[in-house]
């Protein structure tokens, strides 16, 4: 660390304001939830809800319906329930072969507009993990935590099991961009050129089962 560049005054004022947005992000994550919308782990298809939420593909709204609960396994060794992690990629897939990604947009330190999250509700949403292991992220205190509200992005349609990243939105002003542009290329782009309001892709050990159906 550069000691010096980090006493600067804006140094320091640009560091408590991430300090900041960091610590109002994870009062998003850990709100308090409605019940859980399913109670198991492994990708059963047997008694999984079957039900749709929106994806953005190519600058379009797409839909995507679920038939199998989420699949985690560890390791890597996770403090949530559902065994599912956030910074390191799994080593047990659902099945063999290479899967297709679901980049999870994830608000941290602001809420977004309610009609931007395609799964707003904290804890909650079809098939998904109810909680989840941010620790490897946040740091301890965050082993089992909320699934935060979210939305999706993909850049191929596909039907069956995907494998999922994060991706943090720290600035209201990118997330806009995101909402407008409901492509993989404008994240690309906004990476590229505004990296303190967007982080990089983050692995977990979590799939999601569904399939993509136009709007």
């Amino acid at each position: 660390m550069n000691t010096r560049s980090m006493n600067s005054p804006r140094k320091v004022g640009s560091a408590l304001l991430m300090l900041l947005a960091i610590i109002l992000g994870v009062g998003f994550l850990v709100g308090t939830p409605p019940a859980p919308v399913h109670a198991g782990n492994g990708g059963s298809a047997a008694g999984a809800e079957h039900g749709f939420t929106d994806g953005w593909l190519d600058g379009t709204t797409v839909k995507f319906f679920y038939t199998r609960e989420f699949f985690c396994a560890e390791p890597p060794t996770s403090g949530a329930p559902s065994e599912c992690e956030v910074g390191e990629d799994g080593t047990i897939d659902p099945r063999p072969g290479p899967k297709p990604t679901l980049y999870v947009m994830t608000p941290i330190g602001f809420r977004p507009d309610d009609s931007t999250l395609q799964c707003p509700i904290i804890g909650s949403c079809i098939n998904h993990p109810s909680t989840i292991d941010l620790s490897r992220v946040f740091g301890p205190g965050f082993e089992d935590v909320l699934l935060p509200a979210h939305s999706h992005i993909i850049d191929v349609r596909h039907g069956g099991w995907w494998e999922l990243e994060v991706i943090g939105v720290r600035d209201p002003a990118v997330w806009d961009q995101i909402v407008a542009g409901k492509s993989l290329a404008t994240v690309r782009e906004l990476q590229a050129s505004n990296p303190d309001g967007i982080t990089d892709d983050i692995p977990t050990n979590t799939y999601l089962f569904f399939n993509v159906r136009p709007e």
